[in-house]
């Protein structure tokens, strides 16, 4: 039996399935276990745990490899050989950007990385008393995103001119250069997914190619049906390689989109509300101001005329 044939007889067949029994025993832990915590926990709160049950199912090699060869048992070693030095280098690269790039946005697309109430209250006090400069001190005592896009909306804010157009401007463009960087790294998910299942296809065409080239020259038969499934084998290799590296990958990519995408609804929320507090204590401002002016007015009119001396 030759060295990539699969071997299901003997005690082989045993073997698997045992292991394969061992895993649905773990699969099961962990599903009892995110039951029971599911019962404790908040719903936000099991992102994680689920997150962590996702990523054993996906990077388990007993229960993704072991099943599809079992005469190899170090995947180091048969995807070396394989996929080759070539397709192996490119591959271990893309899988160590995309962990890496999973790992830095679960960090950094948070909605406390970029909004917290207990910033955002004092300064919206602060706008609700007119007080701009206190406003802008605070915005540049908290570094957080939605900071430097309320000081933006609020250096608009010049010689006590209220100019509501102006301030949205200026909240739009903060918004958009403070908002893109972050979007960055999320976006780059999306490009290791989709180059991972292009360079498999290009290995799966240079295998092919291999293959045909082996029975053009040497025919069927022999060493030469040995060589050709040889190639046809790591053309398959780098199929599978490349969608084990894109699968994750953009499963992330679109679970961080939505959830940026829901922070930056929260941004514009934010933006919004200060707008509408600055206008509402402008016009109550000035409403104090022609009041005061009109009691004034009513004051002096009432005042009784000096009498001329006799």
């Amino acid at each position: 039996m030759g060295k990539n044939e699969y071997r299901t007889t003997g005690k082989t067949a045993p073997i698997i399935i045992q292991q394969i029994l061992i895993d649905l025993d773990q699969f099961s832990y962990f599903s009892n276990s995110l039951i029971a915590m599911n019962r404790t926990m908040k719903p936000c709160t099991l992102r994680i745990p689920a997150c962590l049950l996702f990523l054993y199912a996906t990077l388990s090699p007993t229960m993704l490899v072991s099943k599809a060869s079992a005469q190899d048992s170090n995947l180091f070693v048969a995807a070396w050989s394989n996929l080759g030095p070539t397709f192996f280098t490119v591959f271990l690269l893309l899988i160590i950007a995309g962990i890496t790039l999973i790992i830095f946005n679960s960090i950094n697309v948070r909605r406390k990385a970029f909004i917290k109430d207990d910033v955002i209250d004092p300064i919206m006090d602060a706008v609700k008393g007119l007080d701009i400069e206190g406003a802008k001190s605070l915005c540049d005592q908290y570094k957080l995103p939605i900071t430097s896009i309320m000081k933006g909306g609020l250096e608009r804010i010049q010689d006590d001119e209220l100019d509501i157009e102006a301030i949205e401007k200026g909240l739009d463009e903060n918004a958009a250069l403070h908002m893109s960087k972050p979007f960055t790294w999320i976006n780059m998910l999306n490009t290791v997914g989709s180059i991972a299942p292009m360079v498999g296809l290009l290995g799966t065409v240079v295998g092919m190619i291999g293959a045909f080239a082996v029975l053009t020259s040497a025919g069927m038969g022999g060493e030469a049906s040995k060589q050709m499934a040889g190639n046809i084998g790591s053309a398959l290799w780098t199929t599978a390689a490349g969608l084990v590296v894109a699968i994750p990958c953009l499963i992330s990519y679109f679970l961080f989109k939505t959830k940026f995408g829901n922070i930056a609804a929260e941004v514009n929320k934010v933006t919004g509300s200060m707008v509408f507090t600055l206008v509402r204590a402008a016009r109550g401002g000035l409403m104090k101001r022609v009041v005061q002016r009109n009691n004034m007015k009513k004051t002096l009119s009432r005042k009784p005329l000096l009498s001329l001396p006799d």
